[in-house]
């Protein structure tokens, strides 16, 4: 198979193991982000994969060739591999064009330049070929270290939080220009991050890894995110309400109304409810809980609504809406649940 297999890796700094068997396949074209809080060993990963590191246990294949293993190590430079990394690591004493053909060898050198100039075509930064590193802005610099990694035609291409330098909106215009560059390469390509709108945007597939260094989840993002079988899989992705009840007959009743569940009756669970879950609705329309509002922030298309069920006494909630929302005009509101945003998860087995 084309692309990148990783079989059985773990790996530990002294003491604390921040892999622990992990296994990935990549083919060729596809894009899968790692997705992960700081400290959980992502970037470890990476750092084996490109050969900065040796393995202490498992098997790195790249192209059907084993590149790494308990017993062998090839160095970065023969793996035919792309690195982008936080900082985009330009020369700056080499104008943008030169930083592009640095790693270009055993070939012509008017094909070296066309090499360079076709991909710099290709991230827009044609006109600034001549330039060097400190002209160009955090994104101008971002795209030139994409056209270097990807000049060497590799076989496979490793982003390491390539986009955290960035401010809002260039990050999402970015990263656009980013995917599409990649999709039209058809490289296999590896992004550790800890966005995880970013891992959703970018990703093909994406891998949640825990605290622990395992792999607690994979799949599509809308996999992902509809269905997570773990709670800190559904927690990744933002605030949850949380409440904990018993399983009853199929069901588990919270102070926003019952969930259903398949797990077994009598076990104690907690029920996580994103945001956009919970739905509010004018108190009469159903039967649901009165809440009372005690805040809102508009967070330009969305609303986080903070609200308190009952009476003053009673707990809080989150609560996202799509809407114009002022509190003053918002009386007598209740709310209710929308089962597609909650998750049951057995409290013994968090």
């Amino acid at each position: 198979m084309n692309g990148l297999h990783i079989v059985g890796l773990s790996h530990a700094y002294g003491n604390k193991q921040v892999l622990n068997n992990v296994a990935l396949m990549i083919p060729a074209g596809e894009l899968v982000c790692l997705l992960g809080p700081s400290g959980c060993g992502k970037s470890t990963l990476l750092r084996l994969a490109a050969g900065l590191e040796e393995v202490q246990q498992g098997t790195i294949v790249i192209d059907d060739v084993t590149v790494a293993s308990t017993d062998m190590h090839i160095n970065p430079e023969r793996r035919h591999i792309g690195l982008m990394f936080q900082d985009y690591a330009l020369f700056p004493h080499l104008s943008i064009i030169d930083n592009v053909t640095f790693g270009l060898s055993g070939m012509a050198v008017d094909a070296v330049r066309r090499r360079a100039r076709d991909l710099l075509d290709q991230v827009d930064m044609t006109p600034y070929a001549d330039s060097y590193p400190h002209t160009l802005s955090g994104g101008q610099q971002q795209r030139v270290a994409l056209a270097r990694a990807l000049a060497p035609k590799p076989k496979l291409l490793l982003l390491d939080e390539p986009f955290s330098g960035l401010d809002a909106n260039m990050r999402q215009t970015i990263r656009e220009e980013t995917l599409s560059v990649l999709k039209r390469s058809g490289v296999a390509t590896l992004m550790v991050t800890h966005d995880p709108e970013e891992a959703m945007f970018m990703a093909d597939r994406i891998k949640i890894i825990g605290a622990n260094g395992r792999i607690l989840q994979a799949g599509r993002p809308h996999d992902i995110y509809y269905h997570p079988n773990h709670e800190f899989v559904a927690k990744m992705f933002g605030k949850m309400n949380r409440f904990e009840g018993v399983v009853l007959d199929g069901l588990v009743n919270t102070p926003l109304g019952s969930i259903t569940t398949d797990l077994e009756d009598g076990l104690k669970v907690q029920v996580l409810i994103r945001p956009e879950g919970v739905i509010l609705d004018n108190v009469g329309k159903t039967a649901s809980p009165k809440v009372e509002i005690t805040s809102s922030h508009l967070l330009g298309h969305d609303n986080i609504i903070r609200a308190r069920i009952g009476n003053s006494d009673g707990e809080d909630v989150y609560i996202r809406v799509h809407h114009a929302f002022e509190v003053e005009f918002q009386k007598n509101l209740s709310a209710r649940i929308d089962p597609e945003y909650a998750f049951v998860y057995a409290i013994d087995n968090v």
